[in-house]
Parts: structure tokens; C-alpha cells; sequence
């Protein structure tokens, strides 16, 4: 990508090039801090525009990642001119929303929170993408280019690249092609790590290759199981939303988390909740609170000073033989182990 705008209008300009060093320009686009160490450009931004930051590094030649971990003050609007190259763009949105679309005509799709997005456009058209002011956005991005990865003598891409072809080859080659998959909690395991880790020592780069293969993997495997999986009893938008059940609860343990109380908070029926609960996690909403409190309790355990009776406490358990009982079967030893 290499820009084409000023800073006078309201939409940012973006060319798809693979050579172009499109942070750095992005960074003066910005007023945005620089730091282009340890393999990846990161721009860094608390100002008018946007607090957070956006990164891209590249795995080899034909395969780089993008991650938006931001929050725009108003609403932000790319328009991404497309190239002969026509690379594959597989996001995942660990956190928030945001809008996408071909030209400036069509309508809007509207990317949700857990969603995969994998799309592919073509060099006489453009992409538009909408980023909401005011959402905290965590998203991973990886950008396939299947010219660059088949000329590699490396075996990893000529895997890749043959995959890629396996399963997206049907799609018509000369046409923009968009997938929205389903909300997958499996892939974003492997995105928040994406997202997440800043670590550029070299276990942290590890880590982070490994997170991207991963995620790439999971979508791929997300999206061709699409058509023989078991369809969802809600919407995606409801099954999105059920997804931030685990971060509400973490901040509400010393709450009510009954089935109807959590019901209220997140707008739909109690039978809707537990239906979303077990397509999703694969248990009823009770077990898989109950599971988040026992993973918080031994948190609690291997990081602070807190006795039995406190982290009983903060996890919102009030019978302590109760909390014992659960943990020891869980665990396979009993919360004295770690505190007495």
C-alpha cells in the first residue's frame, strides 16, 4: 500500500503495493509516533484522531500481518485501491466491529466482534473500510500473496500457497470475492495472541509466528467446515454479542450471574442465552460461568497473596466446601494446596 491523500479530506487514500513502506507514510498521515525496530513498523497514536496503535511485520515474502489495536475518536473511513497482485486478506475482529465494502456504492457489511472476514478483490475495484468512532478495535489481519509465496523456495509456502488454492480456487478468480463466516471462538485463541503480544524477544516472536500459522489454519479449517456445520439457533449478531459474556463476567463476579439476570444484560430470552451458550462453548451458561470463576480462582492463587476465603470472595462463591469441592474435582487438588 502506499498513500495518496492529504490531510484536508475526510477519507485516507491507500494503493495495495507490497513494496511500499505504507506505516511510515501512515505515521506522517497521522502525526502518529514511529518505531520501525525489531522487524515490524508500529505507529503509535494519542492525539485527536485515534489513542492505540496499528502494526504490520512480515512472516516471509507474500505473507504479513496486520494488527489494529485502536480506538478512532471519530468515524474513520480507507478507501484501499486494488492491484493486479490481488492478495488474500484473512481478519479476524478479537474486539469490536467495523465496516466493509467493494467500491463506494455497495452497501456496507458490517464485520462483528469474534467474526472471520476473508476477502479478495479485483484490480478494477476498490475497498472501502469504516472504522466506528469511539469502538475499541482489536484485529488481525493476514495478507496472503500468492505470486510472492509460490516463487519461495521454502516448503511451509509452497504448502500454504497449495492450500490456498484447494480451497479457493472454485471461487470465480476474476471477480471480488467476500466470505463472512460464522462467530468463531476457536480462532480467537490465536488472534488475541496476535493482537496481544508485544514481546520482540525471540520467544515472543515465536510465539506471535506461531499464533499467525495458527490463525490462519483455524480460518481456513473454520471456513470449510462452514457449509457441513450445525446452523445456529441466533443470528450472528446475537452470537456476537453472547461473546463478550466471558469479559462481563469477569467484571461481575460479586454479582447475581443467574441465567435471567444475564438474560436482561444482554437483551434477548433466557432459552436465546443458553442456546448461544451452548453452540458456542458446547455447555449451558451456568457451567461455563462456573468454569470462568474457577479459572479466575486459580489466577488468584498463582499471582497474589489472597487466602481461600478471599478469592472465594472475588470469584463470587459464598460456600466455601462448595468452592472446594469444585475446584478439587477441576483441578485434582484442593485450593489448601495453594493457600492455606
Amino acid at each position: 500500500m502506499s498513500l495518496d491523500s492529504s490531510k484536508n479530506e475526510e477519507l485516507l487514500n491507500l494503493v495495495e503495493n507490497s513494496g511500499a513502506n505504507h506505516v511510515r507514510e501512515m505515521a506522517t498521515y497521522f502525526n502518529a509516533e514511529l518505531d520501525e525496530s525489531n522487524d515490524a513498523s508500529t505507529i503509535t497514536m494519542d492525539n485527536n484522531i485515534a489513542k492505540g496503535f496499528i502494526s504490520s511485520y512480515r512472516i516471509f515474502n507474500g505473507l504479513s500481518v496486520w494488527v489494529y489495536n485502536i480506538k478512532f475518536h471519530s468515524d474513520f473511513k480507507v478507501n484501499l485501491g486494488l492491484s493486479e497482485s490481488r492478495p488474500y486478506y484473512f481478519s479476524y475482529t478479537v474486539k469490536g466491529r467495523f465496516l466493509h465494502r467493494f467500491g463506494d456504492r455497495e452497501k456496507f457489511a458490517d464485520i462483528l466482534q469474534n467474526q472471520n472476514m476473508i476477502v479478495r478483490g479485483s484490480p478494477e475495484s476498490s475497498v472501502q473500510i469504516l472504522f466506528p468512532a469511539g469502538v475499541d478495535l482489536k484485529i488481525a489481519v493476514i495478507i496472503l500473496d500468492l505470486n510472492l509465496l509460490e516463487n519461495l523456495e521454502i516448503r511451509n509456502t509452497k504448502k500454504i500457497a497449495a492450500k490456498i488454492h484447494e480451497v479457493f480456487d472454485k471461487n470465480p478468480s476474476e471477480k471480488n470475492y467476500r466470505y463472512l463466516g460464522g462467530i468463531d471462538v476457536q480462532t480467537k485463541k490465536f488472534a488475541s495472541v496476535v493482537c496481544q503480544n508485544n514481546d520482540h524477544d525471540i520467544v515472543g516472536a515465536l510465539l506471535t509466528k506461531g499464533a499467525v500459522f495458527n490463525m490462519l489454519a483455524s480460518q481456513i479449517q473454520s471456513f470449510s467446515e462452514n457449509s457441513s456445520s450445525e446452523k445456529s439457533p441466533l443470528s450472528k449478531a446475537e452470537l456476537s454479542k453472547i461473546t463478550s459474556l466471558a469479559n462481563y463476567a469477569t467484571n461481575n463476579y460479586e454479582t447475581s450471574l443467574t441465567l435471567r439476570t444475564l438474560s436482561r444484560h444482554f437483551g434477548m430470552s433466557p432459552k436465546k442465552l443458553q442456546a448461544g451458550v451452548k453452540y458456542l462453548y458446547g455447555e449451558s451458561v451456568g457451567h461455563y460461568i462456573l468454569g470462568l470463576r474457577m479459572g479466575h480462582a486459580i489466577h488468584l492463587f498463582n499471582t497474589t497473596d489472597l487466602n481461600v476465603a478471599e478469592v472465594c470472595a472475588r470469584v463470587g462463591i459464598a460456600n466455601g466446601g462448595y468452592f472446594s469441592k469444585v475446584f478439587k474435582k477441576r483441578y485434582g487438588k484442593l485450593p489448601s494446596h495453594y493457600k492455606g
